[in-house]
C-alpha cells in the first residue's frame, strides 16, 4: 500500500510554516494600521453559495461532494466569497466594513510552479462603499504590505473591466452576453499566453479572428497610470475618466510603480469595476502575487445590491518564492534561543528545571531530552546556530551558578542561577 499525498498536496514542513507566519504577522501588522478586522469564514459553504456568481462551471475547478444529510457542499476556493456572504447576511453591520482574513483555501486546478490545490492567502475586503477611495485604500495597502515585507520592485499593474466591457460592446459590436465574457477571458491570457494561442483557442468558439485581433491591441495597452499618451489611446470611450480619477487617487496616497495594464481584467465573473495584480519585476515568471477589484456583482447576487464590495487577495507560497529569490528567508531557529545543556544524567533535572524557568519568563529555552553526553548536545545546539549554551554542572551548580557559553566567540562564564533570567533579558 502507499501512503502518497493526493496529487496537488504537500505537508507544509517547519520551514514553511516559519516563512508563512511571518508573512502572517506582517499581514496582520498592516491589517491594524488601516484597522482591518481580522476574522476567519466557514470552510465549508453550500455549493449554491459557491456557485452564486461563477456559475455551475465552478465546480470543475473546486472540491465539492455531498455531505450525510445529501447536502450539496463545497470547499472554499478563496475567502472573498465566504466574506462577502457573511456581510450580506448582517444587515446591522455599520458601513464601511473592513475585514481581513489569512487561511487556507482548496481549488482543483491543474498544479504548477508556485501554485498547489491546497493553498494559503491573505485577503482583505471594503463591503459598504461603492466610491473610489475605497479602491484606493485597497491598492494602498497592498502596496504597503508587500513592501514591508521586503519585496521593493513590484508593481501594481490596474485594468478596468468596465472599459474592456465597454469597447468589447461598443467599438466591436458584441451584444451577446456570453460571446462578451467569452472575450474577456481571452484577454486574460495575454499576460500568460502567446497571441497565436489566444487566436487558436478562441476562433473554435466561432469568434471573428479580426474581432480577437482588435481586442487583442487594446489588451496591450500599458504605461504609467495617468500618462497623456495612456490618455489618447482610450480616447472614444466613456469609462476613461475613472482611470483618471484612480490616477489622482493613488498619487494623493503616494502608492509608487502603479502601470495602467488593459490586459489585466480577472479570470472571476464576479469583477466589474477596476482590477489589478501585482508584479515582481524581476520574477514575472512567479505569475502574479495577489490582485483583486471591486466585486458589486457577488453582493448583488447575495441579495444586497446596495452594497458596494472591493478587496484583494494574495497568495502566499507565491510570494515566499519571490522572496526566497531574494534571499529574505526565516531561519527555522526561534529568535534568541538558549540551550540548557547539562554534564551527566544526574543533572537532568535540575536543567530542566532551569528551562522551564526560562520558559515562565518568556525566554526561549531547548534542552537535550535524549540525554546525549555535553558534547552531542553542543554540536546539537551548534547545527541550531544557538547563540548562547548554558551549562549545568554539579560543581557550579552545588554553589548556585551555572556556566554561560557565548557560541560565537566561546567564552565562558560563571553565573548565580537567581540572576539567570536578568542577565538573559538584558542580552536580548
Amino acid at each position: 500500500m502507499s501512503f502518497r499525498l493526493p496529487r496537488g498536496m504537500r505537508d507544509l514542513e517547519p520551514h514553511d510554516v516559519d516563512s508563512a507566519e511571518r508573512v502572517r504577522s506582517i499581514f496582520l501588522e498592516v491589517c491594524c494600521l488601516f484597522d482591518f478586522k481580522p476574522m476567519e469564514p466557514s470552510t465549508l459553504e453550500l455549493l449554491s453559495t459557491l456557485e452564486a456568481k461563477s456559475g455551475s462551471s465552478i465546480r470543475e475547478e473546486i472540491y465539492h461532494f455531498k455531505d450525510k444529510s445529501g447536502r450539496e457542499v463545497g470547499l472554499r476556493f478563496d475567502l472573498t466569497v465566504g466574506l462577502a456572504r457573511y456581510v450580506c447576511s448582517r444587515r446591522d453591520l455599520p458601513s464601511p466594513v473592513k475585514l481581513a482574513a489569512y487561511s487556507g483555501n482548496w481549488r482543483y486546478d491543474e498544479p504548477q510552479y508556485g501554485r498547489y490545490r491546497w493553498f494559503y492567502q491573505w485577503d482583505i475586503e471594503i463591503l459598504g462603499p461603492k466610491g473610489l477611495d475605497a479602491d484606493a485604500e485597497i491598492i494602498e495597502f497592498t502596496s504597503i504590505l508587500f513592501h514591508r515585507l521586503g519585496l521593493q520592485n513590484v508593481s501594481i499593474e490596474i485594468g478596468d473591466r468596465r472599459l474592456a466591457d465597454e469597447f468589447i460592446r461598443h467599438n466591436l459590436k458584441i451584444e451577446n452576453d456570453d460571446t462578451a465574457m467569452l472575450l474577456l477571458r481571452a484577454m486574460d491570457k495575454l499576460t500568460e499566453k502567446p497571441t497565436g494561442d489566444i487566436l487558436k483557442e478562441y476562433s473554435v468558439h466561432g469568434i471573428d479572428e479580426e474581432i480577437l485581433s482588435r481586442l487583442i491591441e487594446f489588451g496591450k495597452i500599458r504605461g504609467e497610470l495617468g500618462s497623456t499618451s495612456i490618455s489618447s489611446e482610450l480616447e472614444g470611450l466613456v469609462s476613461s475618466h475613472f482611470v483618471g480619477k484612480m490616477a489622482d487617487a493613488l498619487k494623493a496616497r503616494s502608492v509608487p510603480n502603479v502601470l495602467l495594464n488593459m490586459g489585466i481584467v480577472r479570470g472571476l465573473d464576479y469583477y466589474g469595476g477596476f482590477v489589478f495584480e501585482v508584479l515582481d519585476g524581476q520574477n514575472r515568471d512567479i505569475g502574479a502575487l495577489a490582485g483583486g477589484g471591486r466585486y458589486d456583482n457577488l453582493t448583488a447576487a447575495f441579495g444586497r445590491p446596495e452594497l458596494g464590495a472591493t478587496g484583494a487577495a494574495g497568495g502566499v507560497e507565491r510570494t515566499l518564492l519571490a522572496l526566497s529569490k531574494y534571499g529574505i528567508v526565516n531561519s527555522e531557529t526561534c529568535e534568541n534561543l538558549t540551550f540548557v545543556a547539562y554534564t551527566g544524567e544526574n543533572m537532568v533535572h535540575f536543567a530542566s528545571g532551569i528551562a522551564s524557568d526560562l520558559r515562565r519568563n518568556n525566554i526561549p529555552a531547548e534542552m537535550d531530552i535524549l540525554r546525549r553526553p555535553l558534547r552531542r548536545q553542543m554540536e546539537y545546539a551548534a547545527s541550531k546556530s544557538v547563540g548562547i549554551v548554558l551549562i549545568v554542572a554539579p560543581r557550579e551548580y552545588s554553589e548556585g551558578k551555572i556556566v554561560i557559553r557565548n557560541m560565537a566567540n566561546g567564552e565562558e562564564k560563571k553565573v548565580a542561577i537567581v540572576e539567570l533570567v536578568d542577565i538573559l533579558k538584558s542580552a536580548r
